[in-house]
């Protein structure tokens, strides 16, 4: 076979099966460290000083050359800086995608501070609530936010001002000594607890993250170019955005909903020539779907599809259509974007579910409920520890203590995460099985929520006396199904509950997060041991 799953192989090129006799899980684990750390600020900076009119940006709005876009950035980080960003301070990014988006993510960092997303489309309930989890200072808004005015309750500092430039502040290298080991930003998941969670990763974790991939797996350099098309609030925007942009490529944005457009997308990959693009596997479906029958896709070299399973039918349409490496990657928000990869080249042929190996630094432990390591073959919860781990929860210490506990394997205080996601090691052919959730987290186009948050925004509704969300059957397009008992005391007869209830969940939640069906049932089915049945919430009579 073909596949293979770790860069610690001169090219990748390692054939499943032929590791000098590995066969547990604890034999991939790599428990190294990066010999050097550094940042996104200095290495950014630097691909500015080394190839200052190459070309590095594309947006809707124009084109930038690395001086230009680091003017800009560096001119973002002194208003900033001006500003009192300091240090571990968070700013958050309220900016449909665009090149201040761009712009805004990069001055943050080379400000030395870290970053949150809070997308414009959500409700100003839930981006005030994400900007409060996070103690965030300041907020990078859009040209519509004069500076020092509130935007979301937070002083705001406008992304574009003058044309792009920022009056007095100097658009040269800041070089600061930001701490590699400093916070570079939060990505937000669903709680559980129906509250959303902040995870923090580390500069230096994503800066080694770019280089394994800029290096070991891709090669990539300046004829390369990225897709930036996923939600800033989705972390692996924050790999579309930076890989090429410190190797010397140019990163492609795409127009605000361009992502939802598969024509829009397969245009802009022909037009400018893009090398890198990532898609969750429905996506990849869609827009090979909207390519068929053309060259349109001829210049992709790297292909990386995650966040859902590569079915059969999928994996097949690829190999027909593109000839080039197909990455199936697996890691959730609470590591720095991903912890094992799949790479599929040539010939290879699909592994059902595999998830890969450990990438670099990285460990996977299946463990069982008294925490040891489960046999070969046996199904376990996964844990992920190593370099690339994320520190926790911001401000969250309680919810911190309870998914990131203390590493058996390791010692000297070292951490491992929860994952919620059950997996088997297939010792013959060397590679992780995913086997399904501990939990009730479930992913919805790529992006990961917990059934339990939205199931506590239906519940809020006064008209509503329980609440249940299930993931739909549908493997090919799953939907959130929504089944509730209203309060019949309380319903206007003139509205619809289902209306009702849809139109309230719109203003609290983001969009992914928003029921396609609401049910109203007399009751909800529970099992033996009282709790609700969501098995039988998923048959064709209910949904």
């Amino acid at each position: 076979m073909g596949m293979v799953v770790s860069s610690r192989y001169e090219d990748g090129l390692a054939p499943v099966g032929t590791a000098g006799g590995r066969t547990a899980l604890k034999d991939w684990n790599d428990f190294s460290v990066p010999p050097a750390t550094t940042t996104v600020a200095d290495l950014f900076t630097a691909q500015v000083r080394r190839s200052p009119d190459a070309p590095a940006l594309v947006a809707p709005e124009g084109r930038l050359t690395y001086r230009e876009l680091g003017t800009r950035v560096f001119q973002l980080a002194r208003a900033l800086r001006a500003r009192g960003l300091g240090p571990e301070d968070i700013v958050g990014i309220r900016l449909v995608r665009s090149a201040e988006m761009v712009i805004a993510v990069l001055a943050v960092l080379a400000a030395g501070g870290a970053f949150v997303p809070v997308e414009p489309s959500w409700p100003e309930a839930r981006r005030r609530q994400v900007l409060a989890e996070a103690r965030a200072r300041l907020v990078v808004a859009g040209a519509e936010a004069a500076s020092g005015e509130l935007a979301d309750g937070l002083p705001a500092v406008p992304a574009s001002l003058g044309a792009w430039s920022w009056a007095g502040e100097s658009g040269e290298p800041l070089d600061l000594p930001t701490p590699p080991a400093g916070l570079a930003y939060v990505m937000f998941t669903s709680g559980s607890t129906g509250t959303p969670k902040g995870a923090m990763i580390r500069q230096d974790a994503i800066a080694e993250r770019l280089r394994w991939q800029a290096d070991d797996l891709f090669g990539f350099g300046p004829d390369d170019a990225s897709l930036f098309k996923a939600p800033l609030s989705f972390d692996i925007s924050i790999n579309e955005i930076l890989l090429p942009l410190v190797r010397g490529g140019r990163v492609i944005v795409a127009e605000p909903d361009g992502e939802i457009d598969p024509g829009y997308l397969v245009d802009l990959i022909e037009q400018e020539r893009v090398t890198f693009v990532y898609l969750v596997s429905s996506m990849l479906d869609i827009v090979l779907e909207a390519a068929e029958g053309t060259s349109a896709l001829a210049s992709l070299r790297h292909v990386w599809c995650g966040g859902e399973v590569l079915t059969p039918a999928l994996f097949t349409r690829f190999r027909g259509q593109l000839g080039t490496a197909l990455y199936h990657g697996y890691g959730p928000a609470e590591t720095t974007i991903g912890v094992s990869h799949v790479i599929y080249r040539d010939s290879a042929e699909r592994l059902a579910a595999s998830i890969g190996r450990p990438n670099p630094h990285t460990q996977l432990h299946l463990l069982d409920n008294r925490l040891e390591a489960v046999a070969d073959g046996e199904v376990g919860e996964l844990y992920v520890a190593g370099f690339l781990l994320g520190r926790g929860y911001v401000h969250n210490p309680a919810m911190t203590a309870a998914r990131f506990v203390a590493d058996p394997f390791a010692g000297g205080g070292a951490r491992m995460y929860r994952t919620g996601d059950l997996a088997r090691w297939n010792a013959t052919a060397g590679w992780l099985e995913f086997v399904g959730r501990a939990d009730n987290q479930v992913k919805i186009r790529g992006m990961r929520l917990e059934l339990e948050e939205v199931e506590a925004a239906l519940a809020a509704h006064p008209w509503v006396r329980r609440a249940a969300v299930v993931l739909s059957q549908d493997t090919a397009a799953p939907r959130l199904l929504a089944f509730v008992v209203p309060d019949l005391d309380r319903v206007h007869a003139d509205r619809p509950v289902a209306d009702e209830v849809l139109a309230w969940c719109a203003t609290q939640l983001p969009p992914y997060m928003v029921p396609s069906v609401v049910t109203v049932l007399g009751t909800l089915p529970v099992t033996a041991g009282g709790k609700i049945d969501r098995r039988a919430l998923t048959l064709p009579n209910l949904s």
